[in-house]
């Protein structure tokens, strides 16, 4: 379940929009876009094993308190060539995203406590599970909206994926919306954003939600991502923007999940800690949080 919403994450972010495509970026520059965000995370320990237990709920606590947010915040992403670099604000956080062939690698850092974690993916599986997952139903809306002076067009997207290995059980559906615009000054305007669907979404929405269960643990896990395009600054980048600073103490996230999530938390700890850290709930989204409810946009 957490490669699934990770990778479901990076084609969201950085594989459907202006930023990063599927193939090395054409567009040199900046884009602006107004993000919102909901996370949510509901654990249950079912195990009668005293020990496992109280290690189950250690981890899954520090899961649950490892930074997710509730809120709306402005984003920017710099891009040239193969790499990305997405300044997150809620969080002050940068991410490096640097692709080389079926290889993405992702470095996370946060300056105020300097420190951060990599990891390293090969992409061939990824591709795959986004190419099953976007096999939902397509349907082109006939609905219209204009986007930055650009007319868009609206899709949107119904999937569920189950899978039951090792005893573990997980249901996931996601319903996004996509507003695609199909001028041809845009960069990214000739990559396919849905099946059979060319085009640069300024404007999408994913709510996902999974449900996953096995003999140890039940966990449910909601994430709502609205985002709008508000600018596109082609400009000339210079490639010391993507590079960590020194001071940056870097771990290898891949074989340190518990580092990687005690990083999160020590930079939140001191983000509420100095009052940088600003949470409220959005006004008016709709979140789709139960598997058996049908969900209309």
């Amino acid at each position: 379940m957490k490669k699934v919403l990770l990778l479901t994450v990076m084609s969201i972010i950085f594989g459907t929009g202006l930023s990063f495509g599927q193939t090395e970026n054409a567009f040199e520059g900046e884009v602006t876009a107004d993000l919102t965000t909901v996370q949510k995370m509901k654990t249950q320990v079912k195990t009668k094993n005293l020990l496992a237990k109280m290690i189950l709920k250690n981890v899954m606590k520090k899961v649950e308190n490892s930074g997710f947010y509730t809120g709306s915040y402005t984003t920017t992403t710099i891009s040239k060539g193969n790499k990305s670099i997405l300044y997150t604000p809620y969080n002050n956080s940068y991410t490096i995203i640097e692709k080389n062939g079926d290889q993405l690698k992702t470095t996370t850092y946060f300056p105020y406590i300097k420190k951060g974690y990599y990891t390293n993916n090969n992409l061939t599986e990824g591709k795959k599970q986004l190419e099953e997952m976007r096999k939902g139903t397509v349907e082109k809306t006939g609905e219209t909206m204009e986007i930055l002076g650009y007319k868009c067009e609206v899709y949107k997207v119904k999937y569920e994926l189950k899978t039951d290995s090792a005893g573990t059980k997980s249901t996931t559906n996601l319903h996004n919306e996509f507003a695609v615009c199909t001028d041809p000054s845009l960069p990214g305007v000739d990559e396919e954003v849905l099946p059979g669907v060319k085009g640069v979404p300024l404007k999408f929405i994913n709510n996902t939600v999974s449900q996953t269960t096995n003999d140890m643990l039940n966990m449910d896990f909601l994430m709502y991502i609205a985002s709008v395009t508000k600018a596109v600054k082609p400009r000339k980048v210079d490639d010391s923007e993507f590079a960590v600073p020194e001071d940056i103490k870097l771990i290898d996230a891949d074989k340190d999940a518990k580092g990687m999530l005690k990083i999160t938390e020590e930079n939140m700890k001191y983000l509420k800690k100095n009052k940088l850290w600003n949470e409220k709930n959005p006004d008016e989204i709709k979140i789709y949080d139960n598997l058996n409810e049908d969900w209309e946009y």
